[in-house]
């Protein structure tokens, strides 16, 4: 019997809020004046806008308040954040069940576009058995932009990191149609992989839904909820910590100023 594999993103998926907000909020709680660092992530928000840069060179603006911190210090940062911050956010009940298909055998993986500086904390502290995420480069000193090794985790590039799980012909026909998956993911279909489920709130992760046999929407946008009723796929709604979209990005933005303290 093929073993159980069970595909989780993380980010408002079985934690309700943007991590890398959060560890940047943290870090300069920490460290106040690094606040000013974050002006750098104004005309990288621009950039993206215009289509000069993607989503990976957002993330390395973003990052930019590690500048100058040694190796040691932000893996000492990404510890205590997973324990301070993330463990106290999980949804309970999303983990409840990963604890049980993991019981069962299952072969539990988080699959997200953060940082696996961090990510790697949370996913050990929650039980999960395999980690694939956006690998950013940790060097002695930070520099002001940090590296991000071979392309941002997010859409398609999540199943190209898996090649065991998804198989050599599945990532070979990825490889060939690559420009039009990337641009659009909503795009992709593939024969599901036997025994597997799939977690996820975006749409963005339609690649990694549709490789599942069982699909799971949490709080999903409109759009997404449509197309997963359609296709008569699980939704589920864990309670969150703010009541709408208009809350939600207020604590964020508090919390990366350091004026609000989640955990």
């Amino acid at each position: 019997m093929t073993r159980k594999i069970a595909l989780f993103d993380m980010d408002y998926t079985i934690i309700p809020y943007d991590t890398l907000i959060l560890f940047a909020g943290y870090v300069i709680r920490r460290k106040p004046w690094r606040i000013f660092y974050l002006a750098l992530f104004v005309p990288a928000a621009a950039a993206y806008v215009l289509g000069l840069t993607g989503r990976g060179g957002l993330k390395r603006a973003f990052l930019s308040v590690l500048w100058r911190l040694r190796k040691e210090e932000v893996h000492s940062l990404a510890e205590s954040f997973s324990r301070d911050v993330l463990e106290g956010l999980l949804y309970k009940d999303l983990i409840e069940e990963a604890a049980r298909i993991k019981a069962d055998g299952g072969q539990l993986i988080l699959n997200t576009a953060s940082p696996s500086f961090y990510v790697n904390h949370i996913a050990k502290a929650a039980g999960f058995d395999e980690v694939v995420a956006t690998e950013v480069v940790l060097e002695e000193r930070m520099p002001l932009f940090p590296r991000i090794h071979s392309k941002n985790n997010r859409g398609i590039e999540k199943l190209l990191r898996m090649p065991e799980i998804c198989g050599e012909s599945l990532i070979e026909s990825i490889r060939t149609d690559y420009e039009r998956l990337s641009k659009n993911p909503s795009l992709f279909d593939a024969r599901p992989i036997a025994n597997s489920t799939g977690y996820s709130d975006s749409s963005a992760d339609l690649p990694l839904l549709r490789i599942c046999e069982k699909k799971t929407l949490v709080h999903p946008s409109k759009n997404l909820e449509e197309l997963g009723k359609a296709q008569s796929w699980r939704i589920l709604r864990p309670r969150r910590p703010y009541s709408g979209k208009i809350e939600k990005y207020v604590r964020l933005c508090l919390c990366l100023v350091g004026l609000l303290r989640l955990q």
